[in-house]
């Protein structure tokens, strides 16, 4: 395979791990806010299973992306891993900044 073509395949399987990084961000964060507004009581045992639902659909793209294409799979899973980083880091960053973190209510804990 050639230099160009090679360049393609990466820059085309980057794209595809930032593709799948941003839909797995915005499916977590509309899932989490769907689970805590009707599972109020046992909201960490549901979103432990929506997050193993997840990432069970994550892992089983990633395997139909290897199985049918010529992506490179390190590109791919690094995009992804790469770009996930961030999102919740800049959306952890705004819920702190925002100051909407946790309910006073969970604050008889402390000491």
């Amino acid at each position: 395979m050639g230099g160009g073509k090679t360049l393609v395949l990466i820059l085309a399987s980057v794209a595809v791990g930032l593709f799948m990084a941003v839909v797995y961000h915005f499916s977590s964060m509309r899932s989490q806010q769907w689970l805590s507004t009707r599972f109020t009581s046992t909201l960490a045992l549901v979103s432990v299973g929506a997050f193993l639902a997840r990432i069970t659909l994550a892992g089983a793209a990633l395997v139909a992306v290897s199985l049918l294409t010529t992506l490179n799979m390190l590109a791919v899973g690094v995009a992804f891993v790469t770009l996930f980083t961030v999102l919740n880091g800049y959306s952890l960053y705004r819920l702190a900044k925002t100051g909407r973190g946790v309910d006073p209510s969970s604050h008889v804990l402390l000491p």
